[in-house]
């Protein structure tokens, strides 16, 4: 199979633009979620099983987010990383992305909120990684063609896993990937000072939602 000769666009702008859409995103949606109530009972079992769910969640994000760029340690664009968290699967720094928004939508107490969440992610995110593929395929050909066959895209294929012995990484790119990380620990006070903020009808409920 021939490669082509049009370089797919480069990382950082996907980067970049992958960014600005979450941003979008967020703002599109903090209406929803300010003048929105759960129909959940706060001091019911579902919604306490609901809210330490996501607990769970959002720190196995930012945990295995911190691990994954451990083995980027900034060469992801000029070397395939297929070891620890790559070998099972392609895109893991996505995966626990989904994992922690998953985990955000759950700490609000509604079903209704990570449902939306999850199909906003499956919506888009194919769409960027098949993207950032196309760039890695046209970059590493054979070699990366290779490990798209071996290696699922979404579904950690556990038997896979290779673990070498010692690992080079940044310092600084690990800081940065934990600092962004945290922002998801952000979402339950905010959802905690939404919640008090409506028990004193400082901000209004339009929507009762599941």
């Amino acid at each position: 199979m021939a490669e082509s000769s049009e370089l797919p666009a480069p990382i950082l702008p996907l980067l970049k633009a992958r960014i600005r859409h979450t941003r979008i995103f967020v703002f599109l949606t903090l209406p929803f979620v300010f003048f929105s109530l759960g129909m959940l009972a706060e001091d019911g079992a579902a919604h306490a099983i609901m809210e330490w769910t996501g607990h769970v969640l959002v720190i196995l994000c930012v945990l295995g987010r911190g691990y994954c760029s451990a083995y980027i340690g900034g060469r992801k664009n000029d070397q395939l990383i297929s070891e620890g968290p790559f070998s099972i699967v392609r895109n893991p720094l996505y995966v626990f992305s989904f994992i922690g928004v998953t985990g955000i939508g759950m700490q609000s107490g509604m079903v209704t909120l990570p449902i939306f969440l999850i199909i906003g992610f499956m919506l888009y995110y194919p769409k960027v990684v098949a993207r950032e593929e196309a760039f890695l395929l046209h970059k590493f050909g054979d070699t990366y063609r290779d490990y798209m066959r071996k290696t699922p895209r979404w579904l950690p294929r556990w038997r896979n896993w290779v673990e070498p012995e010692f690992i080079s990484t940044q310092p600084r790119l690990l800081r940065e990937t934990l600092r962004d990380a945290s922002l998801f620990f952000v979402a339950f006070p905010i959802f905690e000072l939404l919640d008090m903020l409506r028990e004193q009808d400082i901000i209004p409920v339009y929507f009762l939602l599941p």
